[in-house]
């Protein structure tokens, strides 16, 4: 599918005018460069830094006028739905069902935080939307968004589990039978099951069912170190642990696997008995500190945490990203 140009992220596509009037403002401060301007006259030389402050003070002003403009949405209110098939309807209101068939695809605006891609042969339902909630139910097909949002604003359920925006763009599928998966290509995201929570970074990959999530994997992951994660994974859901696949899966694993074996460690904190836990320690820069290990078997949230915290953590800066919502 080819996206719809959109000024929310294309700066060379013309906006509304409430866009247009910020975007110009705060071109008077982006860098150009060049030569370097001569000397103001002595006498001007006080009133210029005066006037710039007092310009930027204005521009900063109307600026954090309309994030939060742009982040209000009525209750309720339709989604816009841009397509080229006229047999798709302009618009999506809560509890309605967009389908598209196998040749169509649609754009559909979600709220003033953001677009998603609605791929062909797809259905997706609005269940609600207000400011600082959006949810949608993906039932079958593919969809891709793109959010620029503080996280937890927007939200796709699929069945039991939900995947929550943390600031970012991430692709979904699902099958009629409930499986599916989530890609992210920036920020993260969280996706939850059953009470179960999984964090999936920019560049990962997860696989999920209709009872639980597998363990995210960075998209350069081995073939080996993928069966081998997901086979132990569905082992250890059900209360086996299989002979020499920790092992394994400490001999497939490469530093671009941290996150995954952090994950599977905090998931079963058991596994810190075997080798995966020296095999994760040696990822990062710093060794544990004494009884750390023990402290991991126990189950201790503040030993996981001097790892974790050695990630680079959500949520994404979204504010500072002004330029995805200025366009």
């Amino acid at each position: 599918m080819v996206e719809t140009p959109d000024p929310l992220w294309d700066p060379d596509l013309p906006g509304d005018g409430e866009l247009e009037r910020l975007a110009a403002m705060l071109a008077a401060y982006r860098h150009v460069p060049g030569p370097l301007p001569a000397a103001p006259a002595p006498r001007r030389r006080r009133l210029l830094p005066l006037a710039a402050a007092a310009a930027l003070a204005a521009c900063m002003a109307a600026v954090a006028a309309w994030v939060p403009w742009r982040l209000h949405w009525s209750e309720h209110r339709q989604w816009a739905i841009e397509a080229d098939a006229r047999t798709l309807p302009a618009a999506l209101a809560v509890g309605q069902t967009l389908t598209t068939a196998a040749t169509q695809s649609a754009t559909l605006r979600v709220a003033r935080i953001g677009q998603m891609e609605v791929m062909p042969h797809t259905r997706i339902r609005l269940s609600d939307t207000r400011s600082g909630h959006h949810r949608l139910e993906l039932l079958e097909g593919r969809v891709r968004a793109r959010i620029w949002a503080p996280p937890g604003h927007f939200g796709i359920a699929a069945g039991a589990s939900e995947t929550v925006d943390l600031g970012c763009e991430f692709e979904m599928s699902r099958t009629p039978r409930g499986d599916g998966t989530i890609h992210v290509t920036s920020g993260w995201v969280m996706h939850s099951v059953e009470g179960q929570e999984t964090l999936v970074p920019a560049g990962s990959t997860l696989d999920f069912t209709a009872e639980r999530s597998g363990i995210p994997l960075a998209a350069g992951a081995s073939a080996g170190f993928r069966a081998a994660i997901a086979g132990f994974d569905r082992a250890m859901a059900a209360g086996q642990r299989p002979a020499g696949a920790e092992a394994l899966i400490a001999r497939e694993a490469t530093a671009a696997d941290r996150f995954a074996l952090l994950t599977l460690l905090t998931r079963y904190p058991a596994l810190a008995s075997g080798p995966l836990y020296p095999t994760l320690a040696a990822m990062f820069d710093t060794p544990p500190p004494p009884g750390h290990r023990a402290a991991w078997l126990r189950g201790s949230v503040h030993a996981m945490n001097l790892w974790w915290e050695q990630i680079p953590r959500p949520p994404k800066a979204w504010w500072l990203n002004w330029r995805d919502a200025l366009g």
